[in-house]
């Protein structure tokens, strides 16, 4: 796929055709998972970004991986069970394991540095809170709901179950914005995840695993909206 086709391509279908150009969309906020359905040039220009700049970047990341498509799957090619695993196995645990590890560190920086940074610290302490009990409910929903419903459906075909399950994708892809709309509150806090100068190690880890979690998190939102989300539409509607 050449840059000068994917300018009225969206950004999910630019994601899902090579994943490599992630750290791209990144660097510009441009919004691949929550908002994948928006076409390139309409996200650019809606950030008020360099319209060439960024497709040079682009361009110059797809050049480099024209050879390299061993590295990464299309997951538009594998079957439903096999991008929930994926889900599941890669992106569930390294939330859970992120969120408990900054839980801990959260409490303990806020204590050390109130004094010098409390204002900082207690607005990335609030969000944070909200944005984990509505990630660890959507992760026990998916687990214990969607993604059994969906494994239930892809092995008996049981039509009555599709209205169930296309309800409650539509509730899930509601909380993927609510938690990306909370990832862009701590992002703009804490000026794109940077400790200040006088920070300490905690407090520079505490920042960094914001900072991974919430780029895992725009990953994880991308395989589901636009790939299995949009695999499984496309299996209801063969139906």
């Amino acid at each position: 796929m050449e840059v000068i086709n994917i300018r009225n391509t969206s950004l999910g279908e630019i994601v899902a055709e090579n994943p490599l150009v992630i750290p791209v969309l990144n660097k510009y906020g441009l919004d691949y998972c929550c908002g994948g359905k928006d076409t390139l040039s309409r996200a650019i220009h809606e950030g008020n970004l360099d319209e060439e700049k960024v497709y040079e970047e682009l361009e110059g990341v797809m050049k480099e991986t024209e050879t390299l498509t061993e590295l990464f799957r299309d997951w538009r090619k594998a079957s439903i069970p096999e991008i929930m695993d994926r889900i599941l196995q890669t992106h569930h645990v390294f939330m859970k394991e992120t969120l408990a590890e900054l839980n801990a560190l959260l409490f303990k920086v806020l204590k050390a540095h109130y004094r010098n940074h409390g204002g900082l610290l207690l607005e990335v302490h609030k969000l944070f809170g909200t944005l984990k009990t509505e990630l660890e409910a959507h992760l026990i929903k998916e687990e214990e709901s969607l993604f059994p419903r969906i494994l239930d459906y892809s092995q008996s075909g049981d039509i009555a179950m599709q209205k169930e399950i296309l309800e409650e994708m539509v509730t899930t892809e509601e909380e993927h914005d609510a938690a990306g709309d909370l990832f862009r509150k701590l992002n703009n806090v804490t000026g794109g995840y940077r400790a200040p100068e006088d920070s300490c190690i905690s407090f520079q880890r505490t920042f960094e695993l914001l900072n991974a979690l919430e780029k895992d998190t725009f990953n994880h939102i991308h395989l589901e909206n636009s790939i299995l989300f949009e695999a499984l539409k496309s299996s209801l509607q063969r139906e």
